[in-house]
Formats: structure tokens, sequence, C-alpha cells
């Protein structure tokens, strides 16, 4: 189960990065390069720090997951998140538009824009790499719908540790849209477009349905259920 959770978590950050690519775009052509043959080594370096911030976003959720573990609640998180997304998905709700008008989700925003921008205007091209890193770090704490689904799944592995390889499968999965499209967009400018909006349905149900398969087995409902002193007395055996 641990090996499909996981490839969820590279499919959350493969398909959805098509959708958040047109946002961070920008932000990631924010990174300052002395010459363009530096640009596709500062994206990688850019992309490695949001990674890095997923992570350790991973192992604070992980000891998060793990209470929920010992208090017997972990596969209840799991399938009211999978009944999250199903609710999202039938009623069309655009989060990333509803997030957007929380104010709490403005300050960050202009708290990391101004991060963003006194990094970007400081220091000298000797240290591209170093501030393409900083930027990187700092964009992967934007509040985005994205970010916080693959939270909600890191939040039912089992620990600091699983919950950091979750997020680091999940920022592996955006690597290809992150690291490509701003190179496209710098090639050809306003003449590339691309639109994702008529698969994401597909993606929300299909996560729809393995967070809740994820929290029933978790909660035994596919197990049969044994008697300890007889193995062979279960749910499943003859009668």
């Amino acid at each position: 189960m641990m090996t499909l959770w996981l490839g969820a978590a590279f499919l959350i950050g493969l398909t959805g990065s098509l959708h958040c690519a047109g946002m961070c775009t920008p932000i990631a052509l924010t990174v300052p390069v002395a010459h363009p043959r530096q640009l596709p080594w500062a994206l990688a370096i850019y992309n490695s720090g949001r990674a890095i911030t997923y992570i350790i976003l991973g192992v604070v959720v992980g000891f998060m997951a793990k209470g929920l573990d010992l208090t017997g609640l972990h596969n209840y998180f799991s399938i009211l998140t999978g009944v999250g997304l199903l609710i999202v998905f039938l009623f069309s709700i655009d989060v990333d538009s509803r997030l957007a008008r929380l104010p709490v989700y403005r300050h960050i925003n202009g708290l990391i824009g101004r991060v963003v921008g006194h990094v970007r205007t400081q220091g000298t091209t000797k240290n591209v790499y170093g501030r393409a890193l900083l930027i990187g770090l700092a964009n992967g704490l934007l509040p985005c719908g994205l970010v916080y689904l693959a939270i909600a799944g890191a939040m039912t592995t089992q620990g600091p540790a699983t919950g950091a390889l979750f997020m680091a499968v999940f920022a592996l999965g955006t690597f290809p849209m992150m690291v490509v499209v701003p190179l496209l967009v710098r090639r050809a400018g306003k003449r590339f477009r691309f639109s994702t909006k008529k698969y994401l349905p597909v993606l929300l149900l299909l996560l729809a349905a393995l967070f809740i398969y994820r929290g029933m087995e978790m909660g035994g409902f596919f197990s049969p259920i044994l008697n300890p002193s007889n193995p062979a007395d279960s749910s499943c055996a003859p009668q």
C-alpha cells in the first residue's frame, strides 16, 4: 500500500504542477541569473529549495500523523479527506480562489513576496545559485491548494520519516513542469500557452478514491476479523 501511496504523491506533484505552473512560473523567472546559460541550473536549485521546505513540512506533519495514529483517528482523517475531495469534485469548487480571499492568505503571500524581492535584489552575480536556493525555500511556504493536498496525504502516513518521504516524492513530481515550463516561457514568451482544467477533475476524483480506500484499509475494513485464540475462526472462514 505504501508504494501505491507514494505513487499518489508523485501523481499529485506531476499533474497538479501542470495547474500551478501558470501561477508559479513568474516567481521562478524572478531567479536572478547573470547569463541565460545559468537559468537551467538556477531553476533546478530553486526547485530543490522548494523540495527542502516540503520535506521539512512533511517531518512536522508526520509527527501530527503519529499522534492521529496513536489516538486511532488516522483512518477517519483519510476518509474525511477523500470525502472532502469528492465534494470539491462534485461541486466544482475552486479551492485556490477561495483561499485567495482569506486575509491570512494575502498576508502570507505579501510577506513571502517581500522576502523573495529582498533576496532577489541583494548580493552580486557571484551568489546567483545561493539566492535561487533562498527564493525556493521561501516559495515552498506560499499558501497553495496543491501543497495542502500533499500535506493531507502526508497526514495519513505513519510518522516523520514517511511524512518526509511522501513530501519528497510529491516535490519530485513537480520538478518536470516547474523546471521545463519556465524555460519554455522564457524562450517562447507570451506565445506559450497551456491549460489543464479538464484534467484536474479526473485527478481529484482519483485522489478522493485513494484517500477513502487508504482510510478504510488502515481501519481494517478490508481485513478478515481473526479470533486470536483460533486463527481459523474469522469473518472470512467457511462456516
